[in-house]
């Protein structure tokens, strides 16, 4: 057993000098003095992340305390070893333990390491590594060891044949989107499946070869990523992070309104997410509870990346489309819109999680829609001055005059009351605690999502007559491939656009 403890462990090497290509395999062995408020009654287990990739440990084994140790100070033993894809040259393994015994604050957080992992081929890393708090006010003891090796790889060609299917996550107009286990590794991902004749019959080639360029640029911690795509002659298939904790409107349907503490972290969170693909000319349109999802810990992570405009840095664009309840004035209004709509977007979802519906909601769309452009927004109440204040200037009709739709964009949202309390610098880095934490048993749980999906069939399936298509049709989709090689985007003359599961599209 190794006894020194490291509390920084990473390479030197520039990673855009190169793209990862391999595995890493890892193992948690152990902690040591590990400080807990009831060693007869604790259950420790631990989250492991890498690129996003999760996966849960058991609960640990106790060591018998020894002499000298305080009981408080507990030696769990977990030996749980998994296998991770390596798509970046600069993925960091992070590692939280958690008590499962539940308290007032529900699972007890134990502590954390992250380190980024050096690639030296067949090298065995055997440490200790000092835990560390979430936030420097956050009391934590002890450390924990690691074994991991980094395996070079060449990629072969992957196809539907390399994942297990097990669990129907979401369904849309095009196809649906399958929790999955790559076989190799045994990995959980998502995989969205797309039909090709219907995304042909509607003229949306040019948004699906978008939306995988948007999920290839997407190295955000508040993004769901793409770490696969690939192509058969009826289908494409995208590869995507799992995220167990669940899509947001489903719990805002269990639970019909956050407290104001959880909707303004959420809301942060997502400031944060947009404001990563402005920076890059994309505007996302398509901002709704069901396309935020939430990790294991609590954290967001927005998706569904079929609605975004590429390009449009100060540009505008005249296309009717996005979620009836979230459409801002200019897009109902055909005058030409910027990213100023995602931060009206942004004041929808923040009255929905506090209110429990959208401030403009109507049974009748076109009601709805003269509701948007014309009626006062009322507060019931709940609301903060402050609240109601950032809320007021998200959901200002005039774009020019909306919070965020200056050269300063999310500068300016960050900058108001309402958010005095967060320390965005924190929250990037994920070091600020999650208002609430779902209920993860394990990497392959689905209990966070609409049981009217996951009780559906995991098939990947065409109807028995499908026709092939033509090659000219076929010439649409090509490049489509992806298998972590950093750079890579594809155009296309279809001037058309894709709606993500759960999209209305207005003709």
């Amino acid at each position: 057993m190794m006894h020194q403890v490291t509390t920084l462990y990473t390479t030197h090497e520039n990673p855009a000098l190169r793209a990862a290509k391999g595995r890493l395999w890892l193992r948690v062995v152990e902690a040591r003095h590990l400080a807990v408020r009831d060693p007869d009654r604790v259950r420790p287990y631990c989250v492991v992340e890498f690129e996003k990739s999760e996966f849960v440990t058991k609960e640990a084994v106790l060591l018998p305390p020894a002499p000298d140790v305080p009981a408080h100070l507990i030696h769990p033993v977990w030996r749980h070893e998994a296998m991770f894809d390596i798509a970046r040259p600069d993925g960091e393994i992070i590692i939280t333990i958690w008590d499962r015994t539940a308290t007032s604050d529900g699972e007890a957080f134990l502590g954390m390491m992250r380190i980024r992992p050096p690639q030296v081929h067949g090298k065995l890393n055997d440490n200790w590594f000092r835990l560390l708090p979430r936030y420097p006010q956050e009391y934590i003891h002890g450390d924990i060891r690691i074994q991991f090796m980094y395996q070079e790889d060449q990629c072969a060609p992957l196809s539907a044949a390399d994942f297990d299917l097990l669990k129907v996550v979401g369904k849309g107009s095009f196809g649906k989107v399958l929790q999955v286990r790559k076989k190799d590794t045994g990995r959980i991902y998502a995989m969205k499946i797309l039909n090709k004749k219907d995304i042909i019959a509607r003229q949306e080639v040019a948004h699906t070869l978008s939306e995988r360029n948007v999920l290839v640029q997407a190295n955000s911690p508040f993004l769901v990523g793409l770490k696969f795509s690939f192509q058969t002659a009826d289908k494409l298939y995208l590869v995507l992070d799992y995220m167990n904790g669940g899509e947001l409107f489903y719990h805002l349907q269990n639970e019909q309104v956050f407290s104001e503490h959880r909707a303004k972290f959420y809301t942060a969170e997502l400031v944060l997410a947009l404001e990563h693909l402005h920076r890059h000319g994309i505007v996302y349109r398509d901002l709704k509870p069901e396309n935020v999802l939430l990790d294991s810990t609590g954290h967001v992570a927005l998706t569904d990346f079929g609605l975004c405009k590429e390009n449009l840095y100060d540009a505008t664009t005249n296309t009717f489309c996005g979620t009836a309840e979230y459409l801002a004035p200019e897009v109902l209004q055909g005058t030409g819109y910027g990213r100023a709509v995602d931060w009206w977007s942004l004041g929808i979802l923040l009255y929905e999680m506090t209110a429990g519906i959208p401030p403009f909601y109507s049974d009748n769309t076109n009601l709805m829609y003269n509701k948007i452009l014309f009626e006062e927004i009322q507060f019931p109440p709940g609301f903060s001055p402050e609240a109601q204040s950032l809320i007021r200037a998200l959901l200002e009709r005039d774009p020019r005059g909306r919070l965020g739709s200056g050269a300063d964009d999310a500068d300016a949202i960050k900058a108001h009351p309402f958010f005095a309390d967060i320390d965005w610098h924190q929250l990037r880095k994920k070091q600020i605690r999650p208002p609430f934490k779902p209920h993860v048993e394990s990497e392959t749980d689905t209990s966070n999502f609409d049981p009217a999906f996951t009780s559906s069939l995991p098939i990947d399936s065409l109807p028995s007559n499908s026709t092939p298509l033509s090659e000219t049709m076929q010439d649409h989709f090509k490049g489509f491939t992806y298998n972590g090689e950093a750079g890579s985007t594809l155009q296309s003359t279809s001037s058309s656009f894709n709606p993500g599961y759960g999209s209305l599209m207005e003709e």
